[in-house]
Formats: C-alpha cells, structure tokens, sequence
C-alpha cells in the first residue's frame, strides 16, 4: 500500500462531508456528470501548467541555471493538483450517493456520510 493511500481515503471523505454541507446532492446524473467534469477540467489545467513549468525547468537545466523557483513552483502546482483529484474523487462518490436511492449511505436530509454502523439523527430532534 502507498505510504499516503489511506491519508487521500481520508481525505477524499473530508471532502465529500464538506461539500455535502454547502450543497445538495446532485439532483440527477446530468448534473452530477457536468460537476465531476469541471473538477476533471480543473484538474487537467493544472497537469497542463505543471508540464509547462517543468518543461521550462528543463530548459533552464539544459543551460546549467538554477532553476530551484521552478522546482518550487511544479511543487506548489502538484500540490494544487492533488487537491483538484481529491474533489475528483469526492464527486465520483457524491455521484453515487446521489443517485443510489434507498442504499445510499448518507443522511437524506443533510446529505452527511453516516460510518458503516452508526445511525444519524437531524440536528433539530
């Protein structure tokens, strides 16, 4: 198992708790398809942007200049990048809970993620 896997599980849980507290479930598979593919695009922008730092790293080296702002640069980008595929992720689920119906695992009124065995109750009983 990858040093950080269960770390983005947790994550990608964080996320899909988060914004199912700013926003409803999706109402239909249209739109949870037309939201998963802005964070794809957003995420796809930001590979674009690294391969374009990088390559401009890789030119600096070519000519023997430091290029430790680059580097630090592609870092801050690839970071940006896993946060994007994070929200990727939690959307991918977002999906299927919206629209599984009866066995979705969440609150059908606030939308929050219920932990396998445990039960939810609104917050205003």
């Amino acid at each position: 198992m990858n040093a950080v896997e269960k770390d983005v599980d947790s994550l990608v849980f964080k996320e899909l708790n988060e914004a199912n507290k700013r926003f409803p479930l999706f109402s239909s598979a249209h739109h949870g398809y037309a939201v998963i593919k802005e964070e794809i695009e957003e995420t796809m922008d930001g590979m674009n942007l690294l391969l374009e730092i990088f390559a401009n790293a890789w030119d600096g080296i070519k000519k023997n200049e430091p290029v430790f702002d680059r580097i630090r640069a592609a870092k801050a980008v690839a970071e940006n990048i896993a946060v994007e595929a994070i929200q990727v992720a939690a959307m991918c689920d977002k999906y299927n809970m919206s629209l599984a119906g009866e066995n979705a695992d969440h609150c059908v009124m606030c939308g929050e993620i219920i932990p396998e065995g445990r039960t939810h109750l609104p917050s205003f009983l």
